[in-house]
């Protein structure tokens, strides 16, 4: 075959070559294409059946969960307008079938089915197991069977579509393989009939004429330039002659003072040696030279490759490339040196003559520089900081953190049309141009400065970037460190709002504490007043008004400490339903007749531990918040509606808007929606600002949302508001659920009357004030009162008095020591000592995050004498 092929003549060579090689390639990319169209048509199947049972089982979580068939079966039947769907099953954790839909009969479910997931093509099926989960909590298995009928078909158009394609193909290039070899074949062939010409008669001075500029084309000028040579060969022959004659004194003189080692020898044996080679062998001198063999001076390492060329040297009669090799001098000092090799006729005798270069200081250097190199490229490639380097405003190096941050690809970030300018968002445009001009005209800029950058995708993102000159190429290059510093920027963001919030809230609680005591002392002694006043007094009246207006700013002190989280709180086990239910009269009658609010409560709510006076201020004052949105929105004939909306949701970090502290579990959702005038997103930013509000002068304390932060925050819940300008507002409170599943039932009421008393208590207070009211009020309730103004006087007069008392009322929060520190001391003084802890807002001591220990007894500031004599006799029994 081979011999066959040999024979063949060129044109034919050719034509088998091309036309070969085509069908070849053909035949390749059909199998390929058809694989991987193949390949591709089920994967597509097999994608589409995976996002379907995806979705199906994430609709399913719910109806396993709650066992709801019908759901279920209703979920199912959605999948029959999903081509070649057949059937699809639905068992729960224990693999029991729960339900199954199907629209080929033939088809039936396994009773039960493993929890592995599978995907299986099976005869003209596609069988495929989902499971069924949320949050890593598996609920069951979704079973889906396809038809695999539409998927064959379209691989037999396909195959026949291929099959015809080759065939018209394979035509194609045979009848094109016989035309284009001609291209080829005549030109080499009128080549060759010349060549036949030349050599019959021994005309050089015959010419071929070129045709074409390809490289038949350099091959005729080359062809010419050789018959060129070939004339003139001879008669430069015996000029190169005489002026070889006349030059060898000087080239001797050349070599004599060579920087390179210039040695001749033979079979290894050294004839000649210059001054250069004298010193780097180490000898006395050229004599001492002669006749030693030129492998004493090879280093051990480098003598298997001397031999090896000096063999091939004396074979092939032809000069040898240059080699890098290692000598050694007679002192032992080894040189790295560059070493060629040429026949040589020295005193016409064949000899080899070598030329050696000293590389040695070149190779320490080179040396140097890859090692400086290698720990550059290691640093550039692996820095946790995206570095460049940029000649003039080009780039032309980027590491892998710098495509990571910016989303440009390497080859997009080094192509000669990309400006770096692109890497810079609107607002440091200017300041970034600034210094480049600054920069060109040769003034300071600051190596290290910070920008606003932005990626490919259109993300912006803070940056620092530190900028040094280094040499690129022999080229002046700056080597550019950016810090992507966005979430830092983020962090610090946060924290100053965090301790502007908790400064705000200190301040608050500190002038709530204050406020509560002056509180106590003007509502007490006016309850005081009217309980003295006869009903027909005419001051009568304004001192229930400034009973009334001190319940107001007992309100207001309320809204502070829950919004400072400084409100001690009562938890019950209530529901959001039943609460809002309660108040649905009196915030119809709050919001209007011309808005509509709807209730949209979810059945089987779940508890939660709440103080219902919180819960109520809550919706308070989402929906007056929502009624004062409606009405400043100036359309006309809009739909002026409030919704509130209740359900069980279930919370955990994944929830992109909750990330901060969330408690995962059920929650139970609140939400208060408006068709108002919505926010833009500053206005948002700003609104659980404490004494931040967009109404009118006077018409809002600003209070209202940071009041709702913070007592949604104090029992670890979490609060989300979604809104757009114009368009209205939705905000959602989630709060945990009860972790017990009591029955809720509504706290029983006491007549509200004042009791008396005739036991001794002892009364501390630090507040004048508030000491002078209490200490009258249960005086005149029958009680005995002994009165300390704080702790340490009140441990005096039981020390020297020798006090007996059976109940004492102590203020929280008084200098030097607590009324904490006062209940330990006396404890171990008075034995089953009765507290009543009185304060105007949360202390460390009882309660922690404001909710009250076990076993403690508490009353709020301000009080009333009714509460006051209630809780004594609640405590005394």
């Amino acid at each position: 075959m081979r011999k066959w092929l040999q024979n063949l003549s060129i044109r034919s060579k050719l034509t088998l070559i091309i036309s070969s090689t085509t069908v070849i390639i053909l035949l390749f990319g059909f199998i390929l294409l058809t694989v991987i169209n193949r390949n591709d048509l089920r994967e597509r199947m097999l994608d589409n059946a995976r996002l379907i049972a995806r979705v199906t089982a994430n609709y399913c979580v719910s109806d396993l969960a709650f066992e709801d068939k019908a759901s279920a079966l209703e979920t199912l039947s959605s999948l029959i307008s999903i081509p070649d769907f057949r059937m699809a099953a639905l068992y729960d954790d224990q693999g029991n079938l729960f339900v199954t839909y199907r629209t080929d009969t033939s088809l039936v479910a396994p009773v039960k089915i493993s929890q592995a997931q599978e995907t299986v093509f099976f005869g003209e099926y596609l069988v495929l197991q989902e499971p069924v989960k949320y949050k890593d909590e598996f609920y069951g298995t979704l079973y889906l069977i396809s038809s695999t009928k539409t998927l064959q078909e379209q691989i037999s158009r396909l195959l026949i579509t291929m099959v015809s394609l080759l065939v018209l193909l394979i035509i194609m290039a045979v009848i094109l393989a016989g035309k284009l070899q001609n291209i080829i074949s005549q030109p080499i062939l009128n080549l060759a009939e010349t060549t036949e010409k030349i050599a019959q008669n021994g005309d050089f001075s015959v010419r071929v004429k070129r045709k074409s500029g390809d490289e038949i084309g350099v091959l005729y000028d080359r062809f010419n330039d050789l018959l060129d040579q070939i004339f003139k060969r001879e008669k430069l022959r015996t000029e190169a002659l005489n002026a070889l004659r006349q030059s060898e004194e000087r080239y001797r003189h050349v070599v004599e003072l060579s920087p390179n080692a210039i040695v001749i020898h033979d079979k290894g044996k050294l004839l000649y040696a210059n001054p250069k080679a004298v010193e780097m062998t180490g000898v006395e001198n050229e004599e001492d030279l002669i006749g030693m063999n030129i492998l004493d001076f090879i280093h051990p390492d480098s003598v298997p490759l001397v031999k090896e060329r000096l063999s091939k040297l004396s074979k092939e009669n032809k000069p040898l490339p240059w080699v890098e090799e290692k000598m050694i001098n007679i002192r032992g000092e080894v040189y790295d040196v560059m070493i060629s090799a040429v026949p040589f006729t020295f005193h016409e005798h064949k000899a080899i003559l070598n030329v050696i270069q000293d590389i040695t200081e070149r190779k320490k250097v080179e040396n140097a520089i890859k090692e400086s190199e290698s720990r550059f490229r290691q640093i550039f490639e692996q820095s946790n900081d995206a570095m460049y380097v940029l000649v003039g405003a080009k780039l032309v190096a980027v590491n892998p953190k710098f495509t990571e941050i910016m989303g440009y690809s390497q080859e997009e970030a080094l192509s000669d049309d990309f400006d770096i300018i692109k890497l810079v968002a609107e607002e440091s445009r200017d300041f970034i141009l600034e210094r480049r001009e600054q920069n060109l005209k040769g003034h300071f800029v600051p190596s290290s400065y910070s920008f606003k950058g932005v990626t490919k995708d259109g993300k912006k993102l803070d940056l620092e970037v530190t900028l040094s000159q280094i040499t690129w190429g022999d080229q002046a290059a700056i080597l550019g460190i950016m810090r992507d510093v966005t979430e830092q920027r983020l962090l610090e963001e946060q924290l100053r709002q965090s301790q502007k919030m908790e400064a705000i809230g200190t301040l608050a609680g500190g002038v709530a504490h204050d406020f509560n005591n002056l509180l106590t002392v003007i509502s007490g002694h006016v309850e005081l007043a009217l309980l003295k006043m006869k009903e027909n007094t005419p001051l009568k009246r304004h001192l229930s008004e400034i009973e009334k207006a001190g319940k107001r700013a007992q309100n207001l002190t309320r809204q502070l400490l829950a919004f400072s989280r400084k409100e001690i709180i009562k938890l019950q086990h209530v529901n959001f339903n039943a609460i809002i239910s309660d108040m649905a009269k009196m915030l119809g009658r709050l919001i209007g007749e011309d808005i509509k609010m709807e209730l949209s409560l979810a059945e089987k709510l779940a508890p939660v531990e709440a103080d219902p006076g919180q819960i109520e201020q809550i919706v308070m004052n989402l929906v007056v918040n929502a009624r004062d949105a409606i009405n400043a929105k100036k359309e006309i004939n809009f739909n002026r509606r409030i919704v509130i909306e209740t359900a069980n949701v279930y919370l955990d970090k994944s929830v992109d808007f909750l990330q901060e502290n969330v408690q995962e579990g059920v929650h139970v959702m609140l939400a208060v929606s408006d068709t108002g005038i919505g926010m833009d997103e500053k206005t948002k930013e700003k609104i659980f600002e404490p004494f931040f509000t967009t109404k009118g002068v006077g018409k809002g304390t600003g209070l209202g949302l940071s009041t709702i932060y913070g007592i949604v925050k104090q029992n670890k819940g979490q609060i989300h508001v979604y809104s757009e300008p114009g368009q209205g507002t939705t905000i959602k409170v989630y709060w945990p659920s009860s972790r017990t599943a009591e029955k809720i039932e509504p706290e029983s009421t006491q007549e509200e009357k004042i009791l008396t008393g005739n036991e001794t208590i002892l009364f501390v207070e630090d507040d004048h004030g508030v000491r002078e009211f209490a200490v009258t009020a249960l005086r005149s309730l029958g009680y005995t009162i002994y009165e300390a103004t704080d702790a340490i006087e009140a441990l005096e007069r039981v020390e020297k008095e020798k006090i007996r008392f059976d109940l004492l009322i102590t203020d929280l929060v008084m200098p030097e020591l607590s009324g904490k520190e006062l209940v330990d001391k006396l404890s171990e003084k008075v034995q089953n000592l009765r507290v009543l802890f009185t304060s105007g807002y949360t202390d460390g001591n009882i309660a922690q995050n404001g909710f009250l220990d076990r076993g403690i007894n508490f009353i709020h500031k301000p009080y009333s004498v009714q509460q006051l004599s209630m809780k004594i006799r609640e405590i005394l029994g």
